[in-house]
């Protein structure tokens, strides 16, 4: 029992070390917190273990039987000493050879698909912690534009104040500029959600409680313009095409494996007795499978480990498929962020900045309608949002690319959620 308790105290104590020690300005630092505490890779690599230990003994020849025993005993326990023989034993199966290699490439086969299956997992990983630090960053940057907004919109509520107040403007510009400024807490809440959702995940891949504290951070993305990016390709064969290649290999060791059974092993046994009184015998024999039942006992076996073959040839192609169409639309998106910024950082941002002040100067001067500052100031927070909308989709585009190209398969939800919000 106390044993019990200093490891969970022990437990305790790594995990909170674990998360003080993440830099939560730095991507990279959560990426390798979540490989570290993951209980799929930890599956993964027991399973590793278990297949390596299973190759050690793949294709081993049996061990020897040893036998020893009374033959021909009168049953009411008297002795003939003609018939009566004390015996001792051993036999021993010989494994063919190709037998025993067939074996051996299916144990390596399966070890294979497993460290493929491990690459594709870190991939995936990566990807989820990515996508779930950009969509919490991007939160918190949309949440400090909205509050900077709201400093406008201050500016708005006191410049029909003050017009209200010489009878040059009517009472409902002070109340839809109040309105304004609800309506943008209205937002800052509904990106406090989106950011907290996006923290929750990330708790759940760093094994993290839920109550832990998460300390503020945001994107290190000034209102900058980017560059248009190389274009990236996607290789047939990823680590997760890999590993149902694998699937494919070993139906074929199947195969060969049932067909082998039309050669069947051979067993050899020698015996030694004796009869007392008597002189001394011993035996050697051979045994070996009559495969007469290849209709029942062979050619099923060999039939279905080729359709599990065929399976897994066709599963490969859906899997390219889906990859192919992931990682074309993950290019489109991440092509039109980057579009989408620069347009935002050249043109709509500034003119949006610029109009606002404009109307704001004009309002105050009595030359334009308080429509006319709204509406500005409308524009130009959209804007500034859209930007880190842009900016996120950029940055989850990217992610996805990245893990597509190392192994990963299926879209995250983030992925989803990204591709179908625009």
């Amino acid at each position: 029992m106390f044993r019990t308790y200093l490891a969970c105290v022990a437990g305790a104590f790594l995990i909170s070390t674990s998360a003080s020690a993440i830099d939560w300005n730095d991507p990279q630092s959560l990426v390798e917190a979540a490989i570290a505490a993951s209980p799929s890779l930890r599956e993964i690599d027991a399973n590793l273990a278990a297949a390596r230990a299973r190759q050690r003994g793949a294709g081993a020849t049996p061990n020897p039987m040893l036998m020893a025993g009374v033959q021909n005993q009168q049953i009411d326990l008297s002795r003939d000493p003609m018939m009566t023989m004390y015996m001792v034993g051993a036999s021993q199966t010989f494994v063919r050879k190709e037998r025993r290699e067939s074996l051996q490439r299916s144990a390596a086969l399966d070890l294979q698909r497993l460290e493929r299956e491990a690459e594709a997992r870190r991939a995936e990983i990566t990807r989820d912690v990515l996508m779930a630090y950009n969509e919490a960053a991007a939160a918190q940057n949309q949440i400090a534009a909205n509050e900077e907004i709201a400093g406008l919109a201050n500016l708005t509520a006191e410049a029909a104040r003050a017009r209200y107040e010489v009878g040059a403007a009517a009472q409902i510009d002070i109340i839809r500029a109040k309105l304004e400024a609800s309506n943008i807490r209205h937002e800052v809440l509904m990106q406090r959600r989106m950011r907290d959702a996006a923290l929750a995940r990330l708790r759940a891949l760093l094994s993290l409680p839920t109550t832990e504290e998460i300390p503020s951070f945001a994107l290190h993305h000034a209102m900058e313009q980017h560059a248009h990016a190389e274009q990236a390709t996607l290789d047939p064969s990823t680590a997760a095409v890999r590993a149902i290649e694998t699937e494919v290999a070993h139906a074929e060791e199947d195969i060969r494996l049932a067909k082998l059974a039309r050669k069947p092993d051979v067993t050899v046994e020698a015996s030694y007795a004796f009869r007392p009184q008597q002189k001394d015998m011993f035996s050697v024999v051979g045994r070996i499978e009559l495969p007469i039942r290849k209709s029942t006992m062979i050619e099923p076996r060999i039939a279905e480990a080729a359709a599990r073959r065929d399976a897994a040839v066709a599963q490969i192609d859906v899997l390219r498929q889906q990859l192919r169409s992931e990682f074309g639309e993950a290019l489109v998106q991440r092509d039109e962020a980057i579009e989408q910024i620069n347009l935002h950082v050249e043109q709509l941002v500034p003119e949006a900045k610029l109009g606002f002040e404009s109307a704001l100067a004009s309002y105050q001067a009595g030359k334009t309608t308080f429509d006319a500052v709204l509406g500005a100031l409308q524009t130009y927070r959209m804007l500034n949002v859209d930007y880190y909308d842009f900016l996120r989709q950029l940055l989850i585009a990217e992610a996805e690319i990245d893990a597509l190209q190392h192994g990963a398969t299926g879209r995250s939800g983030a992925a989803s959620m990204m591709g179908g919000a625009r």
